[in-house]
């Protein structure tokens, strides 16, 4: 792989924040990372699957996804207990891409791997797969923008707290400094009922990652940070998988980025005064 940060072909400059909006291209970050098998992206499965086994969540639980991106592969396993699923993203053409697999078109990205891959996890049956799809597309209601620097994430649109919300590779990309992380976290988690769940996969270390020739800034987190930022917002009983690793044992051909580390981590939220 290309890990060269000096590399020309790709742009210099370091993209984030309103960037987002008009340099992100989702179709050329699913052609990058999700149409071909992955062993980082089967590594967050196996984490995700490892803590939402672990977890209590009821059946019929309404589930958000912060930060979907265009995928939905990060629902695929708590989705399964789920009645309701909200989808949410900064970015108009990633929840385009999301509706266009929630109606079913033909244009839309094919995540049927993905599908397999969790239901092998669980032990299911070779078809079970078309099952979960079929459950997923019917619990997403909603797709719609969120913005993790706002007091309410998802504003102007304001609804009932969640019983479980999902985060991947999102915060540690939305954020620039360790500030506007707690921020982010204090945010997000105001949209958390008392008890229930918060699940969130990232990165540590990072500091830049690719998408086509573009460049986007990441805040490289650390156990440390994390653990302080949901401490302060009352998010207790952490379950950690963590995985110290560089991005050379999980390589994107020619698609240059940093790490130190691969992380899930589930926490409850106790104290109400964190959306205070």
């Amino acid at each position: 792989m290309a890990n060269d940060p000096a590399s020309e072909s790709f742009e210099m400059a370091r993209l984030s924040g309103v960037d987002y909006k008009t340099h992100f291209d989702p179709k050329i970050f699913l052609d990058n990372y999700h149409t071909k098998e992955s062993r980082f992206y089967d590594k967050i499965s196996e984490m995700l699957h490892e803590l939402m086994a672990a977890a209590e969540i009821r059946d019929g639980s309404r589930l958000l996804d912060v930060g979907s991106g265009p995928s939905i592969y990060s629902v695929i396993s708590a989705g399964s207990r789920c009645s309701e699923i909200v989808c949410s993203d900064y970015v108009t053409q990633n929840l385009d891409e999301i509706l266009k697999w929630v109606n079913g078109d033909p244009d839309a990205h094919n995540w049927q791997r993905y599908f397999e891959y969790v239901c092998k996890l669980e032990g299911k049956s070779d078809d079970e797969w078309k099952l979960r799809q079929d459950h997923i597309r019917q619990a997403i209601k909603r797709v719609v923008p969120c913005d993790v620097h706002q007091e309410n994430p998802l504003a102007p649109l304001v609804l009932e707290p969640f019983d479980v919300i999902s985060s991947s590779l999102c915060l540690e990309a939305a954020c620039s400094d360790e500030s506007s992380y707690r921020s982010a976290v204090k945010h997000v988690t105001s949209l958390l009922k008392p008890g229930g769940i918060l699940f969130v996969v990232g990165i540590q270390g990072e500091t830049f990652y690719s998408v086509g020739n573009k460049r986007f800034k990441a805040f490289p987190l650390s156990n440390e940070i994390i653990e302080s930022a949901y401490a302060e917002v009352g998010l207790t009983n952490l379950r950690w998988c963590n995985e110290t690793c560089d991005s050379k044992k999980y390589p994107f051909e020619g698609l240059p980025y940093d790490m130190s580390g691969l992380f899930a981590v589930s926490a409850t939220r106790t104290d109400v005064t964190a959306s205070a």
